[in-house]
């Protein structure tokens, strides 16, 4: 099974959150990369060996079975946007975000070639 999911280091909260759209808590992979995070933050002195790992709620959940990709992108964004306050999105809004991502695609492969040009 491939699926999408986001496996974050809280540092002030010393946690590793796992955002996944199918909250599947019986995935060992997920249990392998805290263990690979643990190794690489002790290399870099932090002791992370006692940090829980948490699944957040709310955390919203995907309906379909083809849509783990958008679900992880935009738990991304959220996190990663300070103007944003929690995941303000369903799985009813997938269409208009799938929709935006290929745009977004689309609009990048077109500016790539339009440089590619002037060179």
């Amino acid at each position: 099974m491939n699926h999408w999911a986001i496996l974050v280091i809280n540092i002030k909260e010393k946690e590793f959150h796992v955002y996944d759209s199918l909250r599947n808590k019986d995935r060992p992979d997920i249990l392998q990369y805290v263990d690979i995070l643990r190794r690489y933050m002790k290399g870099r002195g932090i002791d992370s060996a006692n940090w829980s790992l948490r699944y957040p709620d709310p955390c919203p959940q995907q309906a379909s079975g083809v849509d783990c990709a958008i679900f992880t992108c935009k738990y991304m964004e959220c996190l990663a946007r300070t103007d944003t306050q929690g995941f303000p999105f369903t799985q009813n809004d997938m269409p208009t975000m799938q929709a935006s991502l290929a745009i977004h695609f689309i609009k990048a492969y077109f500016n790539a070639q339009e440089c590619s040009e002037r060179i």
